[in-house]
């Protein structure tokens, strides 16, 4: 009898998944090419969502006496935040929980509810922003550290700093070399070497961590009741990176005119804070949660073969507000938080391992047989020419479960803006001014996410997520005596309109030397009126730089190089200077013929100008507000 009611209940149970894989109506629409499709979308498997989509875990108070330790970090754009939660994840994992090991997670910005003198170990992931300043998050920890009258003895604390960089600027990781080395000076003891990391170079995180989790397993960590409470330091009380404000835009007008598609394409925007409670300082900058264009969404949706319908748990990378209940549609949570454009050596990797056409896989694992690290010279170049669906378009065998699809996209990201107006003006109005992307991938038509967003899918009286990123390392002198020199071309002159604007504003009586440069007078010659007006009323020294209107192109370092006498003149009776654009090239070759002008007209070696601009920058006299394009 035991027998055949058993017998009964297998037969139900085939029956059941039979009706559940063939019949279900929401399976039937999110097919792919495997069964695993069938189960994207279902609460009660947990093994099938990944730590991606867990919501609190990260904010987990312990009850019970364990070993503690703190992760902390400190990000401008949340790669630092993906960082330490994927070491969270690892700490977690069965191995390291049997030690009784209690890791925590914390952004730096909440570093007050630390006592450091009770922490045992500190694991530090921490980037570096602009032209070598800490993360807005980072900033006021970064300043505690720094203070003799407040920064702790460390001598009992072990830590290990992973430092993140991009080594296209000139103060590559510095934040992180700083931490690591200003905690030992503290006292602290390195457990384990500090790691540069050069963009997202993945291979060189993990192996970090590899090495990190030799060393925790033998670290003789006390055993005590945890004193730290993290029930709330997700919750901004206030507007900001987590939870932006819904501005409406209340202005847009073109600041280019184009004859051609080779034509410079840039546009002027501005938004009403007011209700927000949000205030900024000129130098500050505008973030922008963007939406993702729909026609690339559907296409991707396309290769995923998943219909209007599908629908996914709520990612945990959500700004607030967060959707209502726990699932959403796959089409609005690609639209809002998936980054579409960059792809993921891991995402490749996994790609292709499910790939079930034999040419797919050999093609796939000529890509991978040296790694996916960046030297890697085959996958780089694949990257760099791909999208996530042109990925899924190379390999359409892959059955790659869309769970474990997500979790290896990056997060969409808020873009900055530096911004164009100046708060004496109006505190409540915000500018921006953005050049407009537009380029091809394997000839398909491509846009930039954020600045196509702006131009082509927002008109006046339109609202999008907004937050200020403060900059409090690119700031005006505090008299309005003192002169500046401003050197920003193209989009570098946003911080610099909101300058002049605060100095005519505040009759500030220093002179105000403007270097700007663009590619045609009667093309991209932005603010043109405004500057013009400020130079006829003498409130400006305007120096401008047309690259393409003369057979010899001219950039504001000519300019700079004629006028040498001038500015060494200007910077001996107290000038700050202040550079804006572009990292890669402009921002050096300023930096090259300013030394120039100091060797020359400052009558210095090259050792002394050097020294000398040292100086400049330690005094915040030479301040940059630099990024890679």
């Amino acid at each position: 009898m035991l027998a055949l009611v058993v017998l009964i209940a297998a037969v139900v149970f085939v029956v059941y998944v039979l009706y559940v894989v063939f019949w279900s109506t929401s399976g039937a629409q999110e097919t792919g090419h495997s069964i695993a499709h069938f189960f994207v979308d279902s609460p009660d498997d947990e093994d099938s969502v990944p730590q991606h989509f867990s919501r609190d875990k990260y904010c987990t108070n312990y009850n019970e006496p364990g070993k503690q330790l703190l992760i902390l970090f400190g990000t401008e754009y949340g790669f630092s935040e993906e960082v330490a939660k994927k070491l969270f994840d690892r700490l977690s994992e069965d191995a390291y929980q049997k030690l009784s090991l209690q890791p925590r997670v914390l952004n730096a910005s909440n570093f007050e509810k630390l006592d450091l003198i009770q922490e045992q170990l500190m694991l530090c992931v921490f980037s570096t922003t602009g032209d070598g300043v800490p993360p807005t998050d980072a900033y006021s920890f970064i300043e505690f550290l720094n203070s003799s009258s407040h920064a702790p003895s460390l001598d009992h604390l072990h830590f290990s700093v992973l430092a993140l960089g991009d080594s296209n600027y000139p103060h590559y990781c510095k934040c992180g070399r700083n931490l690591d080395s200003k905690l030992q000076e503290l006292g602290g003891r390195r457990l384990y070497r500090r790691v540069d990391i050069d963009q997202e170079d993945w291979p060189s995180i993990e192996g970090w961590m590899e090495g990190l989790l030799e060393r925790v397993v033998e670290l003789d960590l006390r055993t005590e009741l945890d004193y730290l409470d993290l029930s709330s330091t997700g919750d901004e009380t206030g507007h900001g990176r987590t939870r932006p404000f819904m501005a409406p835009m209340t202005v847009k007008y073109p600041l280019t005119v184009m004859n051609t598609p080779l034509d410079k394409e840039t546009l002027h925007a501005e938004f009403d804070l007011t209700g927000s409670e949000l205030t900024y300082t000129s130098g500050d900058a505008l973030g922008i949660y963007p939406l993702n264009n729909p026609p690339e969404v559907d296409a991707l949706l396309s290769a995923l073969h998943c219909g209007e319908d599908c629908e996914v748990l709520v990612p945990s990378v959500c700004y607030s507000p967060r959707p209502e209940g726990e699932h959403m549609s796959l089409r609005e949570a690609l639209l809002r938080y998936y980054d579409l454009k960059t792809v993921r050596p891991d995402l490749v990797k996994a790609v292709v391992g499910e790939a079930s056409d034999p040419g797919e896989r050999e093609k796939g694992d000529r890509l991978l047989v040296d790694g996916l690290s960046r030297h890697n010279l085959a996958l780089a170049q694949y990257l760099s020419e791909r999208e996530v669906v042109d990925v899924l378009r190379d390999f359409p065998s892959s059955s790659l479960p869309l769970p474990r699809l997500l979790s290896l996209l990056r997060t969409l990201q808020p873009r900055y803006y530096s911004i164009a107006s100046s708060p004496q003006k109006d505190p409540s109005k915000v500018a921006v001014c953005a050049a407009v992307l537009r380029y091809t991938v394997m000839g398909r038509p491509c846009t930039g996410v954020c600045t196509t967003y702006l131009q082509d899918r927002m008109t006046a009286g339109d609202s999008c997520p907004v937050f200020i990123s403060q900059n409090p390392d690119f700031r005006l002198p505090a008299s309005g005596s003192t002169p500046v020199i401003m050197i920003g071309p193209g989009t570098g002159i946003a911080p610099f309109r909101a300058f002049i604007q605060e100095r005519v504003l505040m009759k500030a009586s220093g002179a105000n030397v403007f270097y700007f440069g663009c590619r045609h007078k009667d093309k991209d010659f932005l603010y043109k009126d405004e500057l013009e007006q400020w130079v006829s009323e003498g409130l400006l020294e305007l120096r401008a730089a047309f690259s393409r209107d003369q057979p010899n192109k001219l950039y504001v370092q000519n300019l700079i190089s004629e006028d040498g006498k001038q500015i060494w003149q200007l910077i001996e009776s107290g000038a700050h200077i202040y550079v804006c654009g572009d990292a890669k090239s402009m921002a050096g070759d300023v930096h090259s013929v300013l030394l120039q002008v100091f060797m020359q007209h400052g009558e210095l070696s090259e050792a002394e100008a050097e020294n000398y601009m040292q100086t400049l920058e330690e005094n915040a006299r030479y301040q940059r507000d630099v990024w890679v394009t």
